[in-house]
C-alpha cells in the first residue's frame, strides 16, 4: 500500500516529536501508526517502525517528502501534537520542533498557537474519560490490587491535565464512576480522540489487567461508542 503524503507527513511529524526532547515514550510509536486512516501492512508497519527509531532517518525523510494538499496541515499538526503530549505535557523541544513543522507546512506561528489551546483542552477532555474508564478496568473484577493500583497511577501521570485535576482523577481507583458516564464522556470526544483513548487503555488490559472480564468491559464500552467489535479487538489482539 503506498501512503500518500498526508499519511507520510503525519509519520514523519510524529517521529520527530517523539524524538525531540531525546525520550521516546512506550507505545509512542503504535500511537503513530494508529493514527493513519488506514491499517498498515505488517511489512510496511515494519519498515516504518524502522524509520522511526532514527531521528537522522526521519530529517532525511522530511526533506525529501512532497507538500500536502493545504487542508490537510491541520490534521498532521494536531497529530503531531498528541504526540508531544503523550507524557501529559510538551517539552520546549516538542514546540520547537512542531513549530518547524508547522512552519514547513505554511501555517503561521500564531495559527499554530490558537490550534495548540484547542487541542490541549481536548486532551484533557480525553485524559478524564481515559483516567474514568481506566478505574473502571482496575476494578472489574471487584476490587483493585497493588498492582492495578500501580498501572492505574501510572495512566494518570501521563495524562494532558492540570497536576490539580490528576489528584483528583487519582481517586477515582477507590470510587470507579458507573459505565454510563464513562459514555458519556467519551461520546463527547471526536472519533479519532475516543479510538486513541481506546488505544491508550489496551495494554493495561493486555498486562495488568488482562482477564476476561476486562476484555468484555472493553467491548460493552466500545459498542455504546460506536467502535465496532472488530475495531475493538484488533486493538485488543494487536
Amino acid at each position: 500500500m503506498v501512503l500518500s503524503p498526508e499519511q507520510e507527513w503525519t509519520l514523519v511529524a510524529c517521529g520527530l516529536i517523539a524524538h525531540a526532547d531525546g525520550i521516546i515514550e512506550v507505545g509512542e510509536w503504535d500511537q503513530a501508526l494508529w493514527m493513519l486512516d488506514e491499517r498498515l501492512p505488517a511489512e510496511e508497519a515494519d519498515t516504518w517502525l524502522a524509520l522511526l527509531a532514527h531521528r537522522e532517518a526521519l530529517q532525511v525523510r522530511l526533506g525529501e517528502l512532497s507538500l500536502p494538499p493545504p487542508f490537510f496541515a491541520e490534521t498532521i499538526l494536531e497529530r503531531a501534537w498528541r504526540m508531544a503530549l503523550a507524557d501529559g505535557r510538551a517539552s520546549d523541544e516538542e514546540v520547537w520542533v512542531h513549530d518547524d513543522l508547522a512552519a514547513r507546512l505554511g501555517v503561521d506561528a500564531e495559527q499554530t498557537q490558537q490550534w495548540r489551546v484547542q487541542w490541549g483542552a481536548q486532551a484533557q477532555r480525553r485524559g478524564e474519560a481515559v483516567a474514568a474508564f481506566a478505574a473502571m478496568l482496575a476494578n472489574a473484577d471487584g476490587v483493585a490490587d497493588s498492582g492495578e493500583r500501580a498501572e492505574f497511577e501510572e495512566v494518570v501521570a501521563r495524562l494532558a491535565v492540570e497536576e490539580s485535576r490528576r489528584v483528583e482523577l487519582a481517586a477515582l481507583i477507590d470510587a470507579p464512576p458507573a459505565l454510563d458516564e464513562v459514555v458519556g464522556r467519551l461520546a463527547a470526544l471526536t472519533p479519532e480522540e475516543r479510538a486513541i483513548a481506546m488505544v491508550t487503555l489496551v495494554p493495561l488490559v493486555r498486562s495488568s489487567f488482562g482477564g476476561a472480564a476486562e476484555r468484555e468491559l472493553v467491548l460493552a464500552l466500545a459498542e455504546r461508542v460506536a467502535i465496532s467489535s472488530s475495531e475493538a479487538l484488533r486493538m485488543l489482539d494487536r
